[in-house]
């Protein structure tokens, strides 16, 4: 069975492609490429109804599984907040596409559990109090989460909050090999390395160390993230860590939409 993963589609923000240019083009090579089931991790867009609406029409149009976790730009309200960030959570915790307290067993031996987490403040430079850290702010800058969700509870609660639903998925999944996808930094190796005039404070934002232990105490084979906009493999004790996002046009390699797309989808066959 051949898995197929990207996260970091920004489908909206674009000024060369149409939300239906990348649907189009993604469609085409999920075919192409022979998959099986096909899994996005997070940032499909900047609304959630816009991310429900490319995932669904993806599996209709695909005959394939095709599953999602949330990316923090996913709860984004950009014309006003009219839900919080727990109440946006919950539509996609029920969505039936979506992966979030719904670990998978995909054969006798391998599980694959996925979820947003979210950061917790754990790297950035020395220097920088929490409040400034709780309020995004920067200088002339911001982290735009800070404007566009409301969360009920602070960075560090939520991290902690959704580590504790990563864990139990993972138990109760009880899996031999077990694949974990997340939108946020799980390992540092990913964060941007410092010192750095912006990445110094916005590394804040970038990762968790929350989920680190489970490296250690459970049979992660491969661990999936997104969120940073570029692609990377290394290697942390026996996990293969992967970061494969599309990210925004400006950031690409190329030109062409569909030799991007191709390059960020990672492929594992269990």
């Amino acid at each position: 069975m051949r898995l197929g993963f990207i996260s970091d589609l920004h489908i909206d923000v674009n000024p060369q492609a149409t939300a239906e240019d990348y649907f189009d083009a993604l469609v085409e090579i999920i075919k192409q490429m022979r998959l099986d089931m096909f899994f996005i991790g997070g940032d499909v867009a900047n609304h959630y109804s816009l991310t429900l609406s490319f995932v669904e029409n993806l599996q209709t149009q695909l005959h394939i599984p095709v599953y999602f976790i949330p990316g923090n730009h996913d709860y984004w309200q950009m014309e006003g907040i009219e839900l919080t960030g727990n109440q946006i959570h919950t539509k996609f915790v029920q969505h039936p596409q979506s992966l979030l307290n719904k670990p998978l067993k995909l054969n006798l031996d391998v599980g694959l559990v996925g979820h947003v987490a979210w950061y917790n403040h754990a790297y950035h430079a020395p220097g920088f109090s929490e409040a400034e850290l709780d309020a995004g702010k920067y200088r002339h800058g911001r982290w735009q989460d800070k404007a566009y969700i409301e969360w009920e509870q602070s960075d560090k609660e939520l991290s902690s909050q959704f580590a504790k639903e990563i864990q139990a998925d993972i138990e109760a999944v009880g899996s031999k090999q077990i694949i974990l996808l997340t939108h946020m930094i799980t390992y540092p190796g990913f964060v941007v390395p410092m010192p750095h005039k912006v990445f110094d404070f916005f590394n804040a934002f970038i990762a968790t160390d929350d989920i680190l232990p489970f490296y250690h105490h459970y049979p992660i084979t491969h661990s999936i993230m997104g969120h940073v906009h570029f692609r990377a493999q290394r290697d942390y004790q026996q996990t293969k860590m992967i970061v494969n996002s599309l990210g925004y046009g400006r950031q690409w390699w190329t030109k062409s939409l569909r030799e991007e797309l191709k390059q960020s989808i990672y492929v594992i066959n269990v």
